[in-house]
């Protein structure tokens, strides 16, 4: 009998935060092995050498609970998540006086 291995995250795209508030993205290029699998982060010109990343490491959380790796299906749904996150905050303005009539 042989033993089928699950590979959920092949070609998925990912976010992944770094302790310093900055963020790396790339796409999981395929399985190298039960629970590895080969990364490419975006920026390197090199296609080679890939990353090894392991199943563990991908869902690492902060003390907080934080998930420190995002995966997305699309570039186009990481990007959107990226716009979101880097978009600045708008600040509300809520008045603490009570309107005189």
């Amino acid at each position: 009998m042989s033993k089928t291995v699950l590979d959920n995250l092949t070609g998925m795209y990912f976010t992944l935060d770094a302790p310093d508030g900055t963020y790396g993205t790339g796409q999981v290029i395929r399985l190298a092995a039960e629970g590895v699998y080969f990364v490419r982060f975006d920026g390197n010109e090199v296609t080679l050498p890939l990353e090894l990343v392991t199943v563990g490491e991908m869902l690492e959380t902060t003390e907080e609970e934080y998930k420190l790796w995002r995966f997305f299906d699309t570039i186009e749904e990481r990007d959107k998540w990226i716009e979101w996150l880097d978009a600045p905050s708008k600040p509300r303005v809520v008045s603490l006086v009570k309107p005189t009539k």
